[in-house]
């Protein structure tokens, strides 16, 4: 039973070695693939792409999808499809690159002499095709995207910026041009730097308050105004700029104060202006408002002459119609006299005649009667107040009275007064025409 045992378990160890190599073995084996696997197969993320060389030609591809692709021990090197390039100050740092502490803002010296310090960002798009992506790094020679960033993005950005202020003041900058600041910066950054030409002029410098001859950029333009350009340092490279945006500009205390006097001296400048303008338009107003009253009341005095002549010149017709009117009413009385003496003339001379023939006719026998009349019933009425019986009688009282005497006087009287008015009480004989006024018969 010893001799069987011990024959069987040096068999069992020897299993148990071969075993423990073979899982050794395949464990390195393993070990070793895995190890080797990254350098035969690359896997390209999303948001990158990739360059390589060939390990023995050293031929270069591009992968630009994502994905496995075969490296075989190949050099890669691995670049963003897009990346945001900041050039930010400290405080700003969380939105810069991560683990970026850095101030990575630009400073810029404006046409004053004063200095600023300009924070901002900006979309880099890289190449989308194979030969330009090559091109970065075999033409360009561009190790990896900081490289790129440190020798071609960060320069270009710069320089536009620095350009840029070296056109304008920093209140300028400040205030009424900041739009063109960015403006200018963001074309040159796109299209390369402005060609410039050079002007002295006197300004007040910011920082110490005296007058001093600086050199200002004037930019050369064509005659339709389009700005010459130098040649673009992005050129070539495939690579897009988009998102330019400027957060913010920092001057130096002593430069903000000096901008404020003049924004503040310029406030009162332009208050003044507006002030002059007002009182200027104010009297243009007044002298406007005056000619208006003139030529008012010139049109007024003018409309009232009309009125006046045209109420003259009615008056007038007005009094011409009257006097035509009592002329031709004169002239229908004058008429109207002029008839109507006519006709009393005529009346009169008819009367005169109707009585001339009458008394002619009968010797005016009714006039002499009726003035009879009157008088005798005058005489009888007078006569008849008188007291004819007197106490004393003359004459004959013894045989016949020869009359009554106060008769006689009557019958007397009578007489006279026919005698007076030439009245013949007899009618005379034969046709009455005949008879004279006196009553004498012809």
């Amino acid at each position: 039973m010893k001799d069987d045992y011990d024959e069987i378990i040096p068999e069992r160890r020897g299993i148990s070695l071969k075993m423990t190599i073979t899982l050794i073995l395949l464990a390195i084996t393993v070990i070793v693939g895995l190890l080797l696997s990254r350098m035969i197969v690359a896997t390209v993320e999303k948001g990158t792409y990739q360059i390589k060389q060939a390990a023995v030609t050293g031929k270069m591809s591009a992968k630009m999808t994502p994905g496995l692709w075969l490296r075989l021990f190949g050099d890669i090197q691995v670049w963003p499809k897009a990346a945001t390039f900041y050039f930010t100050a400290e405080e700003e740092e969380g939105e810069g690159r991560e683990g970026s502490n850095q101030d990575r803002s630009i400073e810029v010296r404006f046409n004053d002499g004063s200095v600023c310090a300009v924070s901002g960002t900006m979309r880099i798009v890289f190449p989308t095709d194979k030969q330009h992506a090559i091109d970065l790094v075999t033409v360009h020679g561009y190790e990896d995207y900081e490289d790129l960033e440190l020798k071609l993005i960060l320069p270009v950005v710069r320089n536009a910026l620095r350009l840029t202020a070296n056109l304008l003041t920093a209140r300028e900058s400040y205030s009424e041009k900041r739009a063109d600041f960015i403006f200018w910066a963001w074309d040159q950054i796109q299209n390369g730097i402005y060609e410039t030409r050079e002007e002295e002029r006197l300004v007040k410098d910011l920082v110490t308050g005296e007058e001093v001859y600086r050199t200002f950029k004037i930019i050369k333009k064509d005659p339709d105004g389009r700005p010459h350009y130098m040649k673009n340092p992005l050129e070539g490279h495939g690579i897009t700029l988009a998102n330019f945006e400027i957060k913010s500009f920092v001057y130096a205390e002593k430069v903000m104060q000096q901008i404020e006097k003049q924004n503040q001296a310029l406030m009162e400048v332009s208050t003044a202006r507006a002030r002059a303008k007002e009182a200027e338009q104010r009297a243009r107003t007044v002298e406007a408002e005056g000619k208006a009253n003139v030529m008012k009341s010139k049109y007024e005095a003018e409309q009232t002459k009309v009125v006046s002549e045209v109420e003259a010149e009615r008056d007038k017709r007005v009094a011409e119609l009257e006097a035509e009117k009592e002329l031709a009413v004169a002239k229908l009385r004058k008429q109207a006299a002029e008839f109507d003496k006519e006709k009393n003339i005529l009346i009169g001379e008819g009367e005169a005649k109707k009585k001339r023939l009458i008394m002619e006719a009968d010797g005016a026998l009714q006039q002499k009667l009726e003035t009879y009349e009157r008088v005798m019933a005058k005489f009888a009425e007078e006569f008849a107040k008188q007291k004819w019986v007197p106490e004393m009688m003359m004459g004959n009282c013894g045989g016949e009275a020869s009359g009554n005497s106060a008769m006689a006087f009557i019958d007397l009287m009578t007489m006279k007064a026919m005698n007076d008015l030439g009245l013949e009480l007899k009618i005379p004989k034969g046709n009455i025409n005949t008879t004279t006024p006196t009553g004498v018969s012809q």
